[in-house]
């Protein structure tokens, strides 16, 4: 039995940081209804699209939900809503602060509908304060959380939606601490997790260092320059050396003895003060040998390394391929899907890739049965607009 079997979410959330949380929960055994607007959620828009409505980011987030069509924008569609809350255990959005009570869904009515429900709120800068109401996309919480690189062309942007990803992180884990609190009290709560505080909280342990000490002179490291990997003479490894083993093993793998004697090189933080001069030094030599001459002697040598893979090597990793992580799925709409098992095991066991990212409106029908609408509701739900449903379902 997974964790969260006998959970029910309702997910009110787009893009990214949402679905991520509420995939976690799905692959967790909760049972995800997933509301989207007629359009559908814009991450079928997002990435590589195989089909219409089908991208790779739709297909990675949101397999394992049951997808309901509804028009929030009428009363309807409100009420449909309205009837789904009682049934569930989680409602997670990441509408702009005020937008819930515009739809007559804020606080206080959610708690009327279900006392017990674990309400999580996920928005870019928090319910309030002078960012409260701006829109948040995840480059610009990059640039507003000093989450970037710097070089002598200015600052780069991380090349993935990761304030997106972390902030689903935390929401998911937020969400269940929230459930097992509901489990000695008995009462819901309401969870707000703040795009831009989530960056920075996650920055400060690394990228935001000098920060900790503010009445020190100690500095954090340029992580950046000492994690740059190293060209070979046919790729490119990266290589940790923090101890002085790891730093007496580089320097007999590079044929370099010489390096330990050297007062610049004496310790972790003297080598870390004089990186520049450490490198300029070793980078030809590493260029020198292929990738898997350098990696066999670093490894023979105590040295942790690591081969630099392009998106194309994933698939045949040889650890990826020895857990059976990559898997190739048939999708009834997008063909031929790569997709990732759920990363966490519950003793000793994943749970199952159960079933495809569904179409816009795809379980209409089984969620608002499954929520008590007898048949001459659901019929009349999807007649007036309030939902909708593929038409081939009926």
């Amino acid at each position: 039995m997974l964790p969260l079997e006998g959970i029910t979410v309702i997910d009110l959330t787009s893009v990214v940081a949402g679905p991520l949380a509420t995939q976690i929960m799905a692959q967790q055994g909760a049972r995800i209804w997933k509301v989207e607007p007629f359009e559908g959620d814009r991450a079928r828009l997002l990435g590589a699209v195989a089909t219409p409505g089908f991208s790779s980011a739709h297909v990675a987030l949101n397999a394992d939900k049951q997808s309901i069509a509804l028009d929030l924008t009428r009363d309807e569609g409100r009420e449909v809503l309205r009837r789904l809350i009682p049934q569930a255990d989680i409602l997670i959005h990441n509408f702009r602060p005020g937008v819930m009570e515009r739809l007559e869904l804020g606080s206080a009515a959610l708690q009327d509908l279900r006392p017990e429900l674990v309400t999580v709120r996920i928005s870019g800068f928090g319910q309030n304060g002078p960012m409260a109401d701006a829109r948040a996309y995840d480059p610009i919480v990059q640039a507003e959380s000093g989450m970037v690189s710097w070089g002598e062309d200015g600052p780069t942007l991380m090349p993935q939606w990761i304030c997106d990803k972390n902030a689903g992180l935390y929401a998911a884990q937020a969400a269940t601490a929230a459930l097992v609190a509901r489990g000695r009290t008995g009462k819901g709560a309401q969870v707000d997790v703040s795009m831009l505080e989530a960056a920075i909280a996650y920055g400060w342990i690394d990228l935001h260092g000098d920060l900790a000490f503010p009445e020190s002179e100690s500095r954090m490291p340029d992580i950046a320059s000492v994690y740059r990997p190293w060209q070979t003479a046919d790729g490119w490894i990266v290589v940790v050396m923090l101890s002085q083993a790891e730093f007496e093993g580089w320097a007999g793998a590079i044929d370099a003895p010489d390096l330990l004697a050297d007062p610049r090189y004496a310790d972790m933080t003297k080598r870390f003060l004089n990186w520049n001069d450490l490198r300029a030094f070793s980078a030809p030599r590493i260029a020198a040998l292929s990738t898997s001459e350098a990696v066999a002697r670093l490894v023979d040598a105590g040295v942790p390394c690591g081969v630099v893979n392009r998106s194309a090597a994933l698939p045949d990793h040889p650890q990826v391929v020895h857990d059976d992580f990559v898997v190739l799925t048939d999708h009834p709409q997008a063909g031929a899907v790569r997709r990732t098992r759920p990363v966490a095991r519950f003793d000793g066991k994943r749970s199952g890739l159960d079933d495809h990212a569904p179409r816009v409106g795809e379980h209409s029908r089984s969620v608002l049965a499954a929520a008590g609408f007898e048949p001459e509701e659901i019929e009349a739900a999807l007649a007036t607009g309030a939902a909708r449903a593929p038409q081939e379902i009926h």
